[in-house]
């Protein structure tokens, strides 16, 4: 299931990849998973990255920053190489993260702390956290920079009735769903924001790519200025995925951001007399054992009988589905391009 899903999101994001790719590409992220974990357990890792583009805003200055990234290659050394260069950090991240990875980046910061000596400022805040905006807004005020994966995690995703905490953006293929908080804490502090990409060379050599700021223009439109930022962001972005899609973490949840698809009205023109299964649009799976449908466009789940499922895999070989089936379900099946 979860290599159905993330092909699925390949496919409507960066359909340029034939999907018989996706199962290599899958197996190759498990591995940059494996090398990211790693970094951060080696105190040394940070020691070997190499930067590019605007190096100088990965250095301690006068005022705070926000430094926007993405959940590419080892994309936690970002928070290293800063805290190593004397820069004041807050890190946000998503309430799971947290509990999953954050006394790591903890223990990691503190080893480094004693390592070399550094006094400087290291605090996790849970995005989930219902002060975590005001906390956040508090600590750029107080000159601490902010450190943001701006393309989400799974339990970032939108949630019913917190629409006007979203807006959409493009992403490749599809438009997903962003939070504007970035957006918001930048017009509102004055506080530059740093794009930085992360990536692993062939050589696996970490790199960190500052691309150039974005800066809010005083007393501008916040709401345009967040859109327009959110938009430069994912634009920034892109080059980079397209180079290195095996690395972005982000394949396993952006499902959850997908701004949703208009239910197309398909043309009746009748029945043809021997459907096919309809593999471009559905996926058969098993799910704790039990036979599933998913929908690849809208990511619906459907559970079905082992019946259904063996029909769909063998259909070629008969001779009256409608017959089979009976005229109601087939009719349904048609109606949902389960077959065509």
């Amino acid at each position: 299931m979860k290599l159905t899903t993330f092909s699925a999101n390949v496919e409507n994001i960066m359909p340029s990849i034939p999907r018989s790719e996706h199962e290599t590409l899958f197996q190759e992220l498990l591995l940059q998973q494996i090398f990211t974990n790693f970094d951060q357990k080696c105190l040394t890792a940070g020691d070997l990255v190499k930067t590019r583009g605007a190096q100088e805003y990965l250095a301690k200055q006068d005022g705070p920053r926000i430094y926007c990234t993405y959940h590419l290659g080892s994309y936690r050394l970002l928070t290293s190489v800063l805290f190593r260069r004397g820069v004041d950090c807050i890190l946000l991240v998503g309430n799971n993260m947290n509990r999953t990875q954050g006394d790591d980046m903890t223990e990691h910061i503190e080893a480094l702390r004693e390592k070399h000596g550094l006094t400087n400022v290291f605090r996790v805040v849970e995005a989930g956290h219902p002060s975590a905006g005001l906390t956040v807004l508090r600590e750029l005020k107080a000159g601490r920079s902010l450190i943001v994966f701006v393309d989400g995690s799974p339990e970032t995703a939108p949630e019913p009735g917190e629409e006007d905490k979203f807006l959409s953006v493009p992403l490749g293929s599809r438009s997903v769903l962003t939070r504007k908080g970035v957006g918001y804490l930048s017009h509102a502090t004055g506080a530059p924001i740093i794009p930085v990409v992360s990536y692993r060379q062939p050589d696996l050599t970490n790199v960190l790519h500052c691309l150039d700021p974005i800066r809010p223009i005083r007393n501008s439109d916040r709401d345009m200025y967040c859109r327009e930022a959110m938009t430069q962001l994912y634009k920034a972005f892109w080059p980079y995925l397209k180079r290195y899609p095996a690395q972005w973490e982000g394949w396993t949840f952006i499902h959850l951001f997908l701004e949703p698809e208009l239910a197309k009205n398909t043309r009746f023109n009748g029945w043809p007399s021997r459907p096919t299964f309809n593999q471009d649009r559905y996926s058969l799976c098993d799910l704790e054992q039990a036979p599933i449908l998913f929908d690849r466009r809208l990511y619906q789940t459907y559970e079905i009988t082992e019946d259904l499922r063996d029909l769909l895999l063998n259909i070629n070989s008969v001779d009256s589905v409608e017959g089979l089936v009976g005229k109601e379900m087939f009719g349904e099946l048609m109606e949902m391009e389960v077959l065509r």
